[in-house]
């Protein structure tokens, strides 16, 4: 198992109408303590493997684990109140710290009950290898890879350990059913997940498919409408590219890991080394 220590960049635009440019260096870091540190922990300003993000409502949301099993996995997800980052055009003060611009500290923690913690278990609290989230300003969802679901938090949590509201994938928060059955109310590894105009998607990553709910759950196990990379909901063939040659066309998926959109358009990065639009 690899080792890695995660922080997040954070570039700023100055200036009206500014643009980014080629090599254009971050003004601040989140999760170090420093720009160059790989200091390896769990604390209320330290990162793990973290492996992705959202934004709502000026809160920062980042899921402390990722796809590929970079340690530590924390198992849990930070929430940084971003008004106290500093805005992109104030003034940094000189040797008010070591680093004034490594900022981030997390207000609360879900999937823990401390900053400390980064132990996984199957609850409405607990997570365990969560690798994607998003929220659509109302709601928060966060993809419980190696439990096979889903978690969804009806309002934006305010309380550290908060539970999940809903679970999909599952019929029960205390429950992680094996073998999979593949079906609309099953999932197998999820990791990319998305809400745009009241609907749910979630990249299915080891069924091979993308799931679609036609509104977002509001009760445990509901089915999915609608299923991208497969025939039918229930049809699943396990894919090997180094042992078998795939079929690759328009509706074939192989371990989709990220989908989003832009209200009208869905778009879905595929392993054979292509993004669906």
């Amino acid at each position: 198992m690899l080792k890695y220590c995660a922080l997040i960049s954070l570039c700023a635009l100055v200036g009206s109408g500014a643009e980014f440019v080629t090599g254009q260096g971050a003004r601040l870091v989140i999760g170090q303590r420093t720009f160059t540190a790989q200091e390896a922990g769990t604390a209320q300003n330290l990162l793990g493997g973290a492996g992705a993000l959202t934004y709502a409502n000026g809160k920062l949301y980042i899921a402390d684990a990722n796809r590929l099993n970079l340690t530590p996995i924390n198992n849990r997800v930070l929430v940084m109140d971003t008004a106290t980052f500093p805005k992109p055009t104030d003034e940094l003060a000189p040797y008010s710290s070591r680093c004034p611009v490594c900022v981030g500290q997390a207000s609360l923690v879900l999937g823990q009950t401390n900053f400390t913690d980064n132990g996984f278990g199957t609850a409405a609290d607990k997570f365990r290898f969560p690798t994607g989230i998003h929220s659509d300003g109302v709601r928060l969802a966060v993809s419980d890879t190696l439990n096979n679901r889903v978690l969804i938090w009806k309002s934006l949590p305010t309380t550290t350990g908060h539970p999940a509201d809903v679970v999909v994938g599952q019929s029960r928060m205390d429950q992680n059913k094996s073998p999979v059955v593949t079906d609309a109310k099953s999932l197998r590894a999820p990791q990319g997940v998305w809400m745009q105009n009241g609907k749910l998607f979630v990249a299915d990553a080891q069924n091979h498919r993308v799931l679609i709910w036609n509104s977002i759950p509001t009760t445990n196990e509901q089915p999915a409408d609608i299923v991208l990379g497969q025939g039918n909901m229930t049809a699943f063939e396990e894919l090997d590219p180094i042992k078998k040659n795939i079929t690759i066309a328009a509706d074939s998926l192989l371990t989709p890991t990220s989908v989003s959109s832009d209200g009208v358009r869905l778009f879905v990065t595929d392993q054979i080394g292509r993004a669906h639009v």
